[in-house]
């Protein structure tokens, strides 16, 4: 399985960001082939915040069209879906017990937990970083 995180989506969808033209292609990819790949709901509650953002886009969505986009990629663009569970509790505690451990990578954490209990073998993701730590799975940052 491969899995995309907020960012890819944002930019891949947003024709007026310099990113788009590395993003786009990887959010076609998942179109094209939407049972390779599973998303999570953690991204797309992200995915919607960014949307609605005056700060993120120019012209930001209304609160019905930043839903219909959710819909969109929930429940018609094919692909699977995770979410976080109660169950995955001792694992992220386990990386937040950790001094060392950046607050603000706290979402990453539950976003990563979340995506390997899904069996995910591949993020796309601009924040690599963020992820290839872990070393649970792959990490591909699709910028040139």
């Amino acid at each position: 399985m491969k899995s995309v995180d907020t960012n890819i989506l944002l930019y891949g969808t947003n024709a007026d960001c310099d990113e788009h033209t590395w993003a786009r292609p990887v959010l076609e990819q998942m179109l094209s082939e939407p049972g390779a790949w599973i998303l999570a709901d953690q991204v797309l509650f992200e995915y919607y915040r960014l949307l609605r953002h005056p700060r993120v886009l120019a012209r930001p969505l209304s609160g019905r069209d930043a839903a219909e986009q959710l819909r969109y990629f929930r429940d018609l663009a094919g692909c699977y879906h995770c979410g976080y569970e109660i169950s995955l509790w001792p694992e992220v505690i386990a990386l937040l017990d950790d001094d060392n451990f950046a607050p603000a990578r706290t979402f990453d954490a539950v976003l990563a937990v979340t995506l390997r209990a899904a069996r995910v073998e591949r993020l796309y993701t601009r924040n690599a970083k963020d992820f290839e730590s872990l070393g649970w799975f792959e990490v591909t940052n699709p910028e040139p």
